[in-house]
């Protein structure tokens, strides 16, 4: 019996620069063989696929009755395993390429969650509390419990309050190098 590798192996080729997936042409014992070879052979293999929970795109492909997210894929071929969960490092679901791949579970992998689209700020974790008219930073404590670090005058300051957070609480480092800079205004930082 074939391992999970081994079968992927024999049916794709993965190219861990691009993250890109191509069919391998099948052997001409067949006459579905040879159809599949003259309509696929060659070809990218997969299709984009959207999760209406987490509202990100991913690429997914169909192997006989089943569909497989190609990010899982890519793991079994360069590792022989499926990790609970994998995690795009750049938060990009389409990005397959290995270097941006890594495993994960959902603890850690919901400390590298994109940002979602209804954010008016543009940075996790900070936003304007109505109320107390003052920025707020907020994060997700080490038991998954939503905790307040502050409210600040300044929306910088409430942006560094949440990047301190992260670093301490070890989020991943495309999140900390990029929350500060993409968050202040123009001519800022």
């Amino acid at each position: 019996m074939l391992t999970d590798k081994q079968y992927f192996q024999s049916l794709l080729d993965y190219d861990q620069i691009s993250g890109s997936f191509t069919w391998k042409e099948r052997e001409k014992t067949s006459r579905s063989n040879n159809i599949f070879n003259s309509l696929f052979s060659g070809k990218r293999a997969g299709s984009v696929h959207s999760c209406k929970r987490s509202k990100t795109t991913y690429v997914a492909i169909k192997v006989g009755n089943k569909t497989y997210k190609a990010h899982r894929i890519a793991f079994i071929l360069m590792t022989g395993y499926a990790p609970d969960q994998v995690d795009h490092i750049d938060t990009n679901g389409m990005n397959n390429a290995w270097a941006n791949l890594r495993a994960s579970d959902s603890k850690d992998n919901s400390k590298n969650l994109p940002i979602q689209k209804s954010n008016k700020t543009g940075v996790i974790g900070a936003n304007w509390h109505k109320s107390a008219k003052k920025w707020q930073a907020r994060a997700v404590n080490l038991e998954g419990k939503r905790i307040d670090l502050g409210r600040f005058d300044l929306f910088e300051d409430a942006v560094l309050a949440r990047k301190n957070h992260e670093i301490k609480f070890k989020y991943f480092e495309y999140r900390v190098a990029n929350v500060f800079v993409e968050a202040l205004p123009a001519g800022s930082g």
